[in-house]
C-alpha cells in the first residue's frame, strides 16, 4: 500500500474545512523539500482588516482601481477592496479557495495562473496584489521575469504591484541556515524554496516559491520594467511590504 498522499487541491480542502467545521479541521501542512514542515491554521486566510498583520495594513490604501488579487486564498483582501468599491478578480489555482471566495461574497474570481488568465485577453488592472507572502510566487531568478512580463502585459500605465514577502537570510535556525546552503550547493540561491501543502490525505504538486531580499526584488523587477518605489518593513520580524510600478513605456 503506497504512503505517499493523494496530489490535490489541500489547501482549498482545509479553507473549506475551516468554513464548514472547524478552525482544528482546516489545520495544514508546508512542507520543504529537506523534509521540514510548519503547521498553520486556515483561519490566517479569513482575518478582516482588523486582523490583518501589522506590514499588511496599508495594503487595501494603496490599491487604486481595477485590483487582480494574486493567491487570493480565501478572499480576505478581495472582499475588503470590494467593499471600498474597487473591481476585483481573485485568482487562484485552488478551485477550493476560490469556492470559499465565492461563498464570502467575491464577485469575480478566475481559476489558473496569471499567464492563464493573459492567454484570455482580460480588461487590463491597475494594481496586483501579491499579499500573504506570495511575491514569493515569483517563484526564482529564472522564473520572476516572465511572470512580472505577464502582469505587464495586463497592466494599465502607471500600474503597480502591492505585496510582501520575507528577507531569507534574516534568521539563525540552524535548521533554514543548513537549506540555505543546501540550496548554494545546488545553485540555488539562499530563498528559493520547493514546497508542497499538505491536508489530510491530499498534497499539492511540489512548486517553487521564492523568499527574497528587497535588493534582489529591486534587481529583478527592473529588468521586468517595473520599478520599486516603497518598501515598510514590520520591525518585530524579517517581514516587509514592497510597492513596484510600471516604468513609462513598459
Amino acid at each position: 500500500m503506497s504512503t505517499e498522499p493523494t496530489i490535490g487541491d489541500a489547501l482549498g480542502g482545509a479553507l473549506l474545512a475551516h468554513l464548514d467545521q472547524s478552525e482544528e479541521a482546516g489545520v495544514h501542512v508546508i512542507e520543504r523539500d529537506d523534509g521540514f514542515v510548519s503547521s498553520d491554521s486556515a483561519g490566517i486566510y479569513f482575518s478582516d482588516v482588523g486582523g490583518m498583520f501589522p506590514i499588511e495594513v496599508s495594503a487595501p490604501d494603496r490599491a487604486r482601481g481595477r485590483v487582480l488579487d494574486i493567491g487570493a486564498g480565501g478572499g480576505r483582501f478581495a472582499t475588503e477592496l470590494q467593499r471600498r468599491g474597487h473591481d476585483v478578480v481573485a485568482l487562484d489555482v485552488s478551485a477550493g479557495c476560490l469556492e470559499v471566495c465565492r461563498r464570502l461574497g467575491v464577485q469575480e474570481t478566475f481559476h489558473g495562473t496569471v499567464f492563464d488568465l493573459l492567454e484570455t485577453g482580460p480588461e487590463p488592472f491597475d494594481t496586483f496584489l501579491l499579499m500573504g507572502h506570495n511575491i514569493g510566487l515569483l517563484g526564482g531568478p529564472a522564473q520572476a521575469p516572465a511572470f512580472l512580463g505577464a502582469l505587464r502585459e495586463i497592466a494599465r500605465p502607471g500600474a503597480k504591484v502591492i505585496g510582501t514577502n520575507r528577507e531569507p537570510l534574516a534568521t539563525d535556525d540552524p535548521v533554514n541556515l543548513a537549506y540555505h546552503q543546501m540550496n548554494r550547493d545546488r545553485g540555488r540561491l539562499p530563498g528559493e524554496l520547493r514546497i508542497r501543502v499538505r491536508w489530510r490525505a491530499l498534497a499539492t504538486d511540489w512548486f517553487d516559491y521564492w523568499f527574497l531580499s528587497v535588493s534582489e526584488l529591486d534587481a529583478v523587477a527592473g529588468s521586468a520594467g517595473w520599478t520599486l518605489v516603497d518598501t515598510d518593513y514590520d520591525d518585530s520580524n524579517d517581514n516587509y511590504l514592497a510597492e513596484l510600478t510600471l516604468e513609462p513605456g513598459s
